[in-house]
């Protein structure tokens, strides 16, 4: 049984919120609920200063939660996850907490102890700068399904509207197109990306939170496509396999570090990727990797003629994140403790689980990400001349970050074991 569907069965008997973040998505085949006065007025903001404490909250959750989930991935997997999706859908979900509740998952997503407003006015203006791309894409969406005739509090809508550009709509959760319907949401937002997130909805369950965004960036350098070939890639384990290997030459930024190497690779219109090759066991560059340290490779890059050689990608993964997010210091959102007052006056409602979906698509034109979260509550440049010619090839397991330049929000991080998946 898949990740979604264990997880689906293992509720209480009390009533159930779901607020779940969609990467990527669509909604189709629900009708709108009453449309709330409070509108979307997006921002013109298009960057914010690299190291922007705000941004490195997106990142050091997204960094932290994947050292946590590579600690216990046993059978040492490849990883994807998406800092800023997880982020979103913890902010949106902070404008239904109080107390301590609040307090812990802001410890996560607001440790500077903003204000409510004004952290939400800064996700309003991230989500800004996202629709004011041009040459590349990064779409994001929020919306929130809600069972009819559920007496939550509209005010928690209107927020999600107002800061989030949040779609509100009627959730019919005894029909039995209603997964089918979600699921063809999120499929058609991630371009078929991710086409089956959720395998039931449950009886009890009130509301849908999700947030979406897609990802599709051209490199300014694309690889050669007839220099593409058959080559070894090591594994952890020692053993080799041959893999699709993109190869060229390119000046881009370089640094040798002497434990590990980094190469940037610049898409059209304001995003990079970052690869960091370890010369040693790469589960130990992740354990090392920080949100201070990413700003300190990127200080330290520099260009240099570089011979490349970078795999071919297309793989996914999902998790349940619960358990992570509770070793990060968000633990009574699980409990019967949990106080989401500002949803709901009626009912107790707790966090179950939060469900985080990733996939990745590299190849010599670019690259095209998508990653779904849902969380689960139940109630309880030079020109080259004589120059050094670097060589930077990914020919073993190795961590990559794909990295918003205008923001310097991770938009997804991760590990690769095997290229092949």
């Amino acid at each position: 049984m898949n990740i979604w569907a264990r997880v689906s069965r293992s509720r209480s008997i009390k009533p159930v919120l779901v607020a779940g973040l969609l990467i990527a998505c669509l909604l189709t085949g629900c009708a709108r609920a009453k449309k709330s006065d409070y509108a979307f007025q997006p921002s013109d903001v298009t960057s914010v200063p690299m190291g922007d404490p705000f941004v490195q909250d997106i990142n050091r959750l997204g960094i932290n939660a994947l050292k946590l989930v590579n600690q216990d991935e046993a059978g040492g997997g490849n990883l994807i996850l998406s800092p800023i999706s997880l982020a979103t859908a913890l902010s949106v979900l902070s404008n239904g907490a109080a107390g301590a509740t609040l307090e812990q998952i802001n410890g996560i997503v607001n440790s500077r102890g903003l204000s409510q407003n004004e952290h939400n006015n800064r996700y309003r203006d991230l989500i800004s700068s996202f629709y004011n791309r041009k040459d590349m894409v990064i779409l994001p969406a929020n919306s929130l399904w809600i069972k009819r005739n559920y007496p939550f509090k509209e005010s928690f809508a209107e927020l999600a509207k107002a800061w989030y550009d949040a779609d509100v709509f009627s959730l019919n959760d005894k029909a039995s197109s209603a997964v089918n319907e979600v699921n063809r949401w999120v499929s058609d937002r991630t371009k078929g990306l991710i086409t089956d997130p959720l395998s039931e909805i449950h009886p009890l369950t009130v509301m849908l939170l999700v947030n979406t965004l897609y990802f599709k960036g051209a490199w300014v350098n694309e690889f050669s496509e007839r220099l593409t070939q058959k080559e070894a890639f090591t594994l952890s384990s020692g053993e080799t396999v041959m893999v699709d290997m993109m190869n060229d030459q390119f000046r881009v930024p370089y640094y040798d570090a002497g434990d590990f190497k980094a190469v940037k690779l610049y898409y059209k219109g304001g995003a990079s990727m970052l690869f960091l090759r370890p010369e040693g066991n790469v589960d130990e560059l992740v354990e090392a990797l920080t949100a201070d340290k990413l700003l300190e490779i990127s200080s330290k890059l520099s260009a240099c003629r570089t011979n490349l050689k970078i795999p071919r990608l297309d793989f996914s993964y999902k998790d349940e994140m619960s358990r992570y997010l509770k070793a990060l210091g968000m633990v009574e959102a699980f409990t019967e403790e949990a106080d989401f007052r500002q949803i709901v006056d009626l009912e107790q409602v707790h966090v179950d689980s939060v469900l985080h979906e990733c996939r990745l698509k590299l190849d010599e034109e670019g690259t095209e990400a998508a990653a779904a979260t849902v969380v689960e509550m139940a109630g309880s440049a030079a020109p080259p001349g004589t120059e050094e010619i670097r060589t930077f090839y990914l020919d073993k397991p190795f961590v990559f970050i794909i990295l918003d330049e205008q923001t310097g929000t991770i938009l997804f991080l991760g590990k690769v074991e095997n290229p092949l998946g």
